[in-house]
């Protein structure tokens, strides 16, 4: 009997030497899991004091409570252009802090050419626009801006960086380079602004990095009808999109989204790393521990964890200035 039990006990040894670590647990950088596939959603120009059970209901009554809830996250700087570039490359220019648009492109390494030179897929989902990365022709307006022109100048890092917009990593207003066409994209037509992004997440068939950008009045930029509260037409598209990715075989076990303002109201003069105000970020993930984390962070963070989250490097920017998100991986 004792032959036996060593027998045994040998055999299970080996069978958990053999067993591959869940993905939560292995490939960590400073502590981050692996990401399968991320989903950022931006909203604009938002205070932390703002977002409330009235203005956001879906939010704050139904996301806080699954989500890494980050009560002292502050953004870059002032001015949108600015602080889009500000999560995907570290750093900023004079000119994005103008919302200055297709002047202000840049020949700096950013996250999207890190993910290519990865092998890991990035795309950006442009809500409601008939445009993409080489604009939309005489179908762009106001209301559908075009990504080289309007809104989707500031709200639309790929467009402004060399090596990404630029063949051969030359910045051209008329022939941008097939990636940034590909990848810089409508997700959905005019009349269902999310349908193509929503068609590809019922089967999975998203990338690695997916940056969502609501138009001029879902990301809660401007008072528009019927609704005519900025704050909760940002909470409505919120309604509508999560659950959707939550379902999609995307999300799965290593999934993660991230609900982000770009900015506060401009209220004051700051300086420093968190320039752009305090306001609302939170994380949803079955890699992360849900609960408030009180510890003061900056978009900065948000980037170096996603860097560590790929396994891209190095730290971009002020990214290397900053600790990761102050999230609780399991």
């Amino acid at each position: 009997m004792g032959r036996l039990y060593q027998s045994l006990a040998a055999g299970l040894i080996a069978l958990a030497a053999a067993t591959p670590a869940p993905a939560s647990a292995a490939n960590r950088v400073e502590g981050v899991p692996h990401f399968g596939h991320v989903f950022v959603i931006i909203g604009e120009n938002t205070d932390y004091s703002h977002v409330d059970s009235t203005n956001a209901p879906y939010l704050m009554s139904t996301l806080r409570g699954q989500a890494a809830w980050l009560d002292s996250y502050y953004a870059a700087t002032h001015w949108s252009q600015a602080n889009y570039v500000a999560m995907v490359t570290g750093q900023f220019t004079t000119c994005e802090q103008k919302d200055g648009g297709i002047t202000c492109h840049q020949n700096v390494d950013n996250l999207y050419h890190q993910l290519d030179v990865a092998g890991k897929s990035w795309k950006v989902w442009l809500e409601g626009s008939p445009g993409k990365c080489d604009g939309g022709g005489s179908t762009c307006s106001s209301v559908n801006p075009c990504p080289l022109s309007g809104f989707y100048t500031t709200g639309n890092p790929p467009i402004l960086f060399d090596d990404i917009e630029g063949p051969g990593g030359v910045w051209s207003a008329t022939t941008p380079s097939g990636e940034c066409v590909s990848n810089d994209i409508p997700a959905g037509d005019v009349s269902d602004g999310m349908s193509t992004f929503n068609a590809d997440l019922a089967f999975g068939d998203v990338a690695a990095f997916n940056t969502i950008i609501p138009n001029g009045c879902e990301d809660g930029e401007s008072n528009c009808a019927p609704v005519n509260n900025r704050y909760t037409q940002f909470d409505d598209f919120l309604a509508r999109e999560v659950p959707l990715i939550e379902s999609s075989p995307a999300f799965g076990r290593d999934g993660v989204i991230v609900i982000v303002y770009d900015e506060d109201e401009r209220a004051g003069s700051k300086s420093g790393l968190g320039a752009g105000g305090h306001t609302v970020c939170a994380l949803l993930s079955p890699l992360l521990t849900p609960g408030d984390y009180g510890a003061q962070t900056y978009s900065y963070s948000l980037l170096r964890t996603v860097q560590d989250g790929f396994a891209v490097s190095p730290y971009l920017g002020a990214a290397a200035d900053v600790s990761p998100l102050p999230v609780l991986w399991p």
